[in-house]
């Protein structure tokens, strides 16, 4: 990276110091400064920069993604509202977790650069290293009532920079697949994996799209079967993308469902396992969940990231909620309890008469601060997320409005918090 030479005071800033203080500022700073002179645009264009603003803003400026599902309702002219049209709508809007923690309640207005229709596009495969990879599908050429098939795409998308790709990645078969976006840490490629599973066959369809080939390759069917495999390119990517690994949530023996409402009365802990795909080899590693893990419980777990950590977290004899951090990824002995919080220091008043209700009661863990006390958590009761502290034990309601336009159109606009995934600003490029 050769020394700026816009001003003379510039000048006398030692390169390392001044690239030292550029590689804090945001994309949207960056950007302008590139006008300034060749070699400012040379410097902030430089591959080893992005990757130094890329670390700097994953440690400095942590961010997530607010998913907001956005329906407007079109009355039609019969008096029972039987040609009543509505069109729906996604926005993705990246968003500072250091500004949520601050200001826990606020209202955002989703300009058009956020909205998924104006992409094309109706799904997330997931996002890495400040990109987003965005899916989508429709039915093919070849589509029938008899033969049903599907056309699937991608679209690669930087929300800072606001680049965004022409479709690739495109291949058409039958329904049911789920889209999963990472990164291969050894080389740096990013890969999509695109899997289905088969429930007559009680196997899976599993193939990888590495973007430095692009071409589709078929891979191992998964050893397991993941929860909620069964699906088709939608908001949510079921996989835990962590240290260039792909990770589900399974089951062993191959139990024929893939997603978790009522657990049978024979399902035991020992039927839960992590399913691993390393991105660079391609190979599949299981892991066991703590041994403190020792009783099914009402709703499906999850895997998460918190912080640096991957995590596993459930319902425990509806009383209390349990985090447990891998401290040392892979290494299975490296479980340790995180948090064990009970439902009334969260200050919820869950029913659990319903034996229906309640499972459909859930947590789901979401964010930490920087310092490592406050959690982020999403509550199924009261559709909204929870700021807890667990040092103080303080809870903090949140209430968080977006609208898909300044003037109200009569969109009707909800928050998905389930969907929400971390994100870090970047440079990286789509190409």
């Amino acid at each position: 990276m050769s020394p700026p030479s816009a001003s003379s005071s510039w000048a006398l800033v030692p390169e390392h110091l001044f690239t030292e203080f550029l590689s804090l500022l945001p994309v949207k700073s960056l950007l302008r400064f590139k006008c300034v002179s060749n070699s400012w645009n040379t410097l902030i264009s430089d591959p080893n920069f992005v990757k130094l603003h890329l670390k700097k803003s994953k440690s400095h400026n942590p961010q997530f993604t607010l998913i907001t599902h956005h329906v407007q309702n079109f009355k039609g002219e019969s008096e029972y509202g039987s040609d009543d049209e509505y069109e729906v709508d996604y926005s993705i809007i990246p968003y500072s977790i250091h500004s949520f923690l601050d200001n826990p309640s606020f209202t955002l207005f989703a300009d058009h650069h956020y909205l998924l229709n104006e992409k094309d596009c109706s799904g997330v495969a997931g996002s890495c290293n400040g990109l987003i990879c965005l899916s989508g599908f429709g039915f093919s050429a070849t589509h029938t009532f008899d033969h049903q098939t599907y056309e699937y795409w991608l679209r690669l998308w930087n929300p800072a920079t606001r680049a965004i790709s022409e479709k690739f990645g495109c291949f058409v078969d039958s329904g049911g697949f789920g889209l999963n976006f990472g990164c291969d840490n050894s080389t740096g490629t990013f890969k999509v994996v695109a899997s289905r599973y088969i429930p007559d066959k009680l196997t899976s369809d599993v193939r990888v799209f590495s973007f430095d080939e692009n071409v589709w390759r078929n891979i191992q069917s998964f050893p397991v079967v993941p929860f909620n495999l069964m699906g088709h390119a939608s908001l949510e990517h079921d996989a835990v993308f962590f240290n260039g690994t792909l990770n589900w949530l399974a089951v062993r023996n191959d139990i024929p469902y893939t997603w978790y409402h009522l657990p049978p009365d024979n399902f035991t802990v020992e039927q839960f396992v992590i399913v691993s795909l390393n991105l660079g080899t391609e190979i599949y590693n299981m892991y066991t969940l703590p041994q403190g893990f020792d009783e099914v419980p009402p709703v499906a777990p999850t895997v998460r990231v918190l912080g640096d950590c991957f995590c596993f977290s459930y319902s425990y004899k509806e009383t209390d909620f349990i985090i447990w951090q891998m401290k040392k990824f892979g290494i299975q002995e490296s479980w340790t309890q995180f948090l064990k919080i009970s439902y009334h220091d969260l200050q919820l008043n869950h029913d659990f008469s319903s034996r229906t209700l309640k499972y459909h009661l859930y947590f789901l863990p979401l964010f930490l601060s920087k310092d490592g006390d406050t959690l982020i958590l999403y509550s199924s009761q009261e559709l909204e997320v929870i700021l807890y502290n667990w040092r103080d034990h303080r809870v903090e309601r949140t209430q968080v409005n977006v609208h898909k336009t300044i003037i109200d159109e009569g969109t009707c606009t909800n928050s998905c918090w389930h969907f929400a995934n971390g994100f870090v600003e970047s440079l990286t490029s789509i190409c």
